[in-house]
């Protein structure tokens, strides 16, 4: 029984010893805590944003978001940066430096400045969800990387990648759905918990930066940054030529198809189970329903 609880602690010490322990860390905090916790927590303190500082109307709320969700839909842009132009001798570390840097002074802007207006709240929140995208795509290459080094330690590597992400998501649901109980509160406590929640996620921004520091990675000497332009510029043919690939851009189209045309109602529901004229029963069912994506990511750590 002792070496069933013993064998997660090999595993991780194995990963340490073999890849690093900057590399290892830095997975955890990117994919656990930077995006798996913080996932859940900024989801719902933003939804309350928009809809009782900002005032706005559901679908006005949904445009916003896909707003902000524009620097993952660009995360290739961020890979061929990453990739082609180093920072200082470093093609890594930087980035992350500058992904902490960015997102801790959204989050703090967004928590000290209570009457934004939305044009600057919404720049806010965009550098925060650029801020994610950029430690993301550094963190996946890092991964890939240490695939190429260590092909033994692939599929160890993406098992850890799922693992840090599912656990942080359950650790940022668990507390989203306990900060949703209070809405038993008056509505001046809500307001104070959210503003509250975008100071907290400013810590794993700061982790961000930690991991910019701490991380195991090679100086370049004599970088060619005359030949960045051109290094770029191959980059995006080798991707180009890889999307023309059927076996590339057919998957892509169906993802992009599927998502473009599943209508939801997410904000909507949002809406509905939030408000202060609501029956109690609303705010149960809403609960209920977060409970399901609580528990989603269980089978993962399996």
């Amino acid at each position: 029984m002792l070496e069933l609880f013993l064998k997660p602690y090999y595993w991780f010490r194995m990963l340490c010893d073999e890849l690093h322990w900057s590399f290892v860390s830095g997975v955890v905090i990117i994919c656990g805590v930077n995006q798996g916790m913080s996932s859940g927590l900024s989801k719902i303190s933003t939804q309350y944003y928009m809809k009782d500082e900002q005032k706005l109307q559901p679908s006005e709320a949904q445009i916003y978001s896909g707003i902000i969700q524009l620097p993952w839909i660009v995360k290739p842009i961020w890979g061929l940066l990453t990739d082609t132009v180093p920072i200082i001798g470093y093609r890594r570390r930087p980035y992350f430096i500058l992904a902490g840097l960015l997102g801790a002074f959204a989050m703090l802007s967004l928590s000290l400045n209570h009457k934004l207006q939305l044009a600057s709240a919404l720049l806010f929140l965009t550098g925060a969800s650029a801020a994610q995208a950029v430690a993301d795509v550094t963190i996946d290459a890092c991964v890939t990387e240490n695939s190429i080094s260590h092909p033994s330690l692939a599929s160890d590597m993406q098992s850890l990648c799922g693992v840090s992400s599912s656990v942080g998501q359950l650790i940022g649901f668990t507390i989203m759905v306990t900060a949703f109980c209070c809405l038993i509160f008056p509505r001046l406590l809500i307001n104070v918990i959210w503003l509250g929640v975008f100071g907290v996620l400013s810590i794993p921004a700061a982790l961000v930066i930690l991991v910019g520091m701490i991380l195991h990675e090679p100086f370049i000497h004599n970088a060619a940054y005359r030949q960045v332009g051109q290094k770029f510029l191959d980059a995006c043919k080798a991707m180009w030529m890889a999307l023309k690939c059927e076996n590339v851009w057919k998957p892509c189209l169906y993802m992009y198809i599927s998502l473009a045309l599943s209508l939801h109602i997410h904000e909507g529901m949002f809406y509905w189970c939030t408000d202060a004229k609501g029956d109690c029963w609303d705010h149960i069912l809403y609960g209920c329903s977060r409970l399901s994506s609580w528990s989603s990511p269980l089978p993962e750590c399996f």
